[in-house]
């Protein structure tokens, strides 16, 4: 695919979908969206300019722990969000060759992120799910006695860029791109050798490319197996052969620099297999609310506001969402010692099609009392989820979600003491101006060293006119990263005449994506949007 061709879509996809599925979405978002022309004109010179761009304006990157389940960490990556949608475009020009390496999906063996663009949708992956991998697991297990059960440890970040390169090279008349890519890699790995950004697109057809010639060692071999991303399912007639299998399965992916987890590698039986692999924990089915759940799970959430049938598809998830106890089975996830992730986060997406009562009593039963440190696997959902229905909720509603979410603030809590954590605890403050709530906000930005935490704040307090504090820490600006100064030159518009003067002065040391940015903001403005936050 042309490199114009790919920039488009990958402006598209980021425009509409954002640019991972962890980290809040950049403002720069917007600018994708409402001026795609612009955008890509730069892009195309960023291209051109390869080497001279890499080398002046290299791409800043904040890198963050992110919760996984209750006492785990990943190390995710979020890209300076124009060198983020070119890394996209380069691999989006090549990722119809590198679907074609994979083994095919009609095989039904490997379901993760199948490259297929959907221009209706601005997608760029086949609608080929987990769930989808799961039933076939379940369908393959009824000719077997015994699976192999285990997945990769610490995929992304233990990828060998020489295996990427040596798989890229291997395509054909892919020109320059491999390189390019390689030298971004390496840029965002501070000059490692391995590892591949976690939370974008991008990484993800990589990821898979650098599986193929594990894939097919196991398929040419005439091994049942099925994979989703890192997640294998190995079936076998006996224990004898899966514990020949595992040792296959090792060595091959020592071969790529990778290896099992040890402590996820199981052999069980193909009745454990099938049991395990249902989407409701067995013990559930005794309780009342276990059919609820199950007819919660089968809801589609996905709902597009941009859609041509976007009403109708509004009305109709309310309708199917109406059905199911919604609150209740909130409820009792938090009396457990832990959650079902799986049913608590459907519980938390279906809130948005509650009626506005119901939003505020599913919000009561999640924020009440201690339920939030159960809950903590699913936090960042619970603050997307406040953000989300803050403003279809009561007054006195509000007041109380205030007042829970400064005593989490208050009582120093540890689930604050994660970045992604506070970042989208700060997007749930951002919704109503309050002293408590500034006082908050200007506490963690003086106590945080981290641009992610710091230009979220700046964005809010932006975005609630705070000319005092804003006057204060402009005059810091030559001291920020790239990500709180873009923020600021934003914020600036609030402050009139003082701001613009201020602009003047340090215009000089913009680079050219600030220069567009500053641009589509002023424009923004006199067509009396809101501050995008």
């Amino acid at each position: 695919m042309e490199i114009e061709k790919a920039i488009e879509l990958a402006l598209k996809n980021v425009a509409k979908h954002g640019d991972t599925d962890i980290f809040p979405i950049p403002f720069e978002t917007h600018v994708f969206f409402d001026n795609p022309m612009e955008c890509k004109k730069l892009l195309l010179n960023m291209h051109a300019k390869f080497d001279s761009y890499i080398a002046q304006t290299p791409p800043a990157t904040l890198e963050t722990l992110t919760q996984v389940g209750y006492t785990g960490f990943r190390w995710a990556t979020q890209i300076e969000p124009f060198w983020n949608v070119y890394y996209l475009a380069l691999v989006i020009s090549i990722a119809d060759k590198i679907e074609e390496e994979r083994i095919p999906l009609d095989e039904e063996t490997v379901f993760s992120y199948r490259y297929e663009w959907d221009d209706a949708n601005a997608k760029l992956f086949k609608p080929s799910t987990w769930q989808d991998y799961k039933k076939k697991g379940i369908e393959l297990s009824d000719n077997y006695q015994f699976v192999v059960v285990t997945d990769i440890a610490d995929f992304y970040p233990r990828i060998y860029h020489h295996r990427i390169e040596n798989a890229l090279k291997r395509l054909s008349s892919v020109g320059e791109i491999p390189k390019r890519i390689m030298d971004l890699l390496s840029s965002f790995s501070k000059n490692v050798s391995y590892g591949l950004p976690v939370g974008g697109p991008a990484s993800r057809i990589l990821a898979e490319l650098a599986l193929v010639t594990t894939d097919l060692q196991l398929k040419r071999r005439n091994i049942t197996f099925c994979r989703y991303a890192d997640d294998y399912s190995i079936f076998c007639a006996n224990k004898s052969d899966a514990y020949k299998l595992i040792v296959l399965l090792s060595e091959k992916l020592h071969n790529e620099g990778l290896s099992l987890q040890k402590k996820k590698t199981k052999i069980i039986t193909t009745d454990e297999f099938r049991e395990t692999a249902q989407l409701l924990d067995p013990a559930d089915k005794t309780d009342p609310l276990a059919e609820e759940e199950q007819k919660l799970l089968n809801i589609s959430l996905r709902y597009d506001p941009y859609s041509d049938t976007a009403d109708e598809d509004y009305e109709a998830l309310k309708s199917a969402v109406k059905d199911v106890d919604i609150i209740g089975i909130l409820g009792r996830e938090v009396s457990k010692t832990t959650i079902d992730s799986t049913v608590t986060k459907q519980a938390i997406n279906a809130i948005y099609a509650l009626e506005p009562q119901e939003k505020y009593g599913a919000l009561c039963t999640l924020l009440k009392d201690d339920n939030l440190f159960v809950l903590s696997p699913v936090f960042v959902l619970v603050m997307r989820a406040i953000r989300g229905v803050y403003d279809d909720i009561p007054e006195d509603g509000k007041d109380f979600i205030d007042q829970q979410l400064a005593l989490l603030y208050e009582s120093k809590s540890h689930l604050l003491g994660v970045d992604l954590n506070i970042s989208y605890f700060i997007q749930a403050l951002s919704r109503r101006r309050s002293l408590p709530k500034e006082e908050i906000l200007i506490d963690i930005f003086d106590q945080t060293t981290k641009s992610l935490i710091k230009r979220q704040v700046i964005m809010v307090m932006a975005s609630w006119d705070c000319h005092y504090w804003l006057t204060d820490i402009k005059g810091h600006y030559g001291g920020y990263t790239v990500w709180e100064k873009r923020a600021l030159i934003i914020a600036s518009y609030s402050l009139g005449d003082e701001g613009k003067h201020w602009r003047t002065h340090i215009k000089e040391t913009w680079s050219e994506m600030d220069i567009l940015i500053r641009g589509w903001y002023s424009k923004r403005l006199q067509n009396a949007k809101k501050f995008p936050i």
